[in-house]
């Protein structure tokens, strides 16, 4: 038999993260310098909309994960390897060679401000924004990285994932009723109230994103009908819904009831040209977490040098360099500690006992 083709070439999830990814980071690009981020539905900036699409996809691949090994702590162990080292290198890096390179503080000054301990922090999945030094003369220059703040959240649905898995409620008998109650979450916490502009204080905020998760790992529970040609008639339903939404000004609710759907059912698609687009390596996570801190050092180095946009296209190369070496230097070598789910090890075994 052929060999099989590696996941990217079967379906467009690498495409559609690499865009949501590279869709964050011109959407912070215009807040960095001083522009108002271009907001949909005056709910969410367009890079807002893409971490949406982040949670929802995750939802999907992450239940899957868990069907082929629904062990917790070994569940919870691959969650951890495909985003903490990469974050640690992140973090390491930015504490100590691009915070020093940036200010004039004495390196021995530097490292024993609170400011620098408490940075690490991020490391325990807590979200801290400052370093002692910053990019003195930008908009928002005390802010290092700013995309970090909803990794916690990330690691608080693998949580809740594990514990609904262990408790037994993914099993089939409970699945409807798992539907039915997130449905009624997300219209009865989000309906509430028209929001307007101003969603980076708003306290839902986590939840719509957790929502999302919830509605994509439930897209892998029903892929009959939410995946393929058999998706059309929940599409429509889930499109018509957030349309009633948007009519009644509840536009948050609305793209809570179209993104999820909508992401599973391009990332599961096989389009000719955009599933090569990962063939090279998953960069979207390293897109992500070196975003921030490169298009504040470039917007430094050169915002009183070069137009806008060339200052941008130096930004998404730079990330890009980083987020491949991210990938290829730190990403997939932690991916080979993953521990093997059971029927994989049976199979290894076979042969050595025959």
């Amino acid at each position: 038999m052929p060999p099989a083709l590696p996941a990217h070439r079967l379906n467009n999830f690498d495409a559609v993260r690499m865009v949501a990814a590279l869709t964050v980071l011109v959407s912070h690009q215009f807040s960095l310098t001083g522009h108002g981020e271009a907001g949909l539905f005056e709910v969410h900036s367009w890079g807002g909309v893409a971490v949406l699409v982040f949670f929802s996809i995750s939802g999907f691949l992450v239940a899957q994960s868990w069907d082929n090994d629904p062990r917790p702590h070994a569940f919870m162990a691959r969650r951890l390897l495909r985003v903490w080292p990469a974050l640690a290198v992140a973090v390491v890096l930015t504490a100590c060679v691009l915070g020093p390179l940036i200010g004039s503080m004495p390196w021995r000054d530097y490292v024993h401000d609170p400011l620098f301990r408490r940075y690490f922090k991020i490391l325990r999945f807590s979200n801290q924004l400052f370093l002692p030094t910053g990019f003195e003369g930008n908009v928002l220059g005390r802010v290092i990285n700013g995309s970090l703040w909803t990794i916690p959240i990330e690691m608080k649905c693998y949580v809740a994932l594990a514990v609904v898995g262990a408790l037994g409620l993914l099993r089939p008998r409970w699945r409807p009723l798992l539907a039915v109650l997130l449905v009624a979450v997300a219209v009865g916490y989000l309906w509430p109230a028209p929001w307007r502009y101003g969603w980076i204080v708003r306290r839902d905020m986590p939840l719509e994103f957790m929502l999302c998760f919830a509605f994509g790992m439930l897209c892998h529970y029903h892929r009959p009908r939410t995946t393929g040609p058999g998706a059309w008639p929940l599409l429509a339903a889930a499109w018509g819904a957030g349309a009633v939404a948007y009519a009644a000004h509840q536009q948050v609710l609305a793209l809570v009831l179209w993104v999820p759907l909508t992401a599973v059912w391009v990332g599961t698609s096989s389009w000719p040209v955009v599933r090569r687009l990962g063939r090279f390596g998953d960069v979207s996570y390293g897109l992500y977490i070196y975003a921030f801190p490169t298009q504040q050092l470039m917007i430094w180095l050169y915002k009183d040098r070069l137009p806008w946009g060339a200052v941008l296209l130096l930004a998404i190369a730079g990330t890009m360099a980083l987020a491949f070496a991210s990938w290829h230097g730190v990403e997939k070598h932690a991916l080979r500690w993953k521990p093997r789910t059971p029927r994989r090890a049976a199979a290894e075994k076979a042969p050595a006992l025959a």
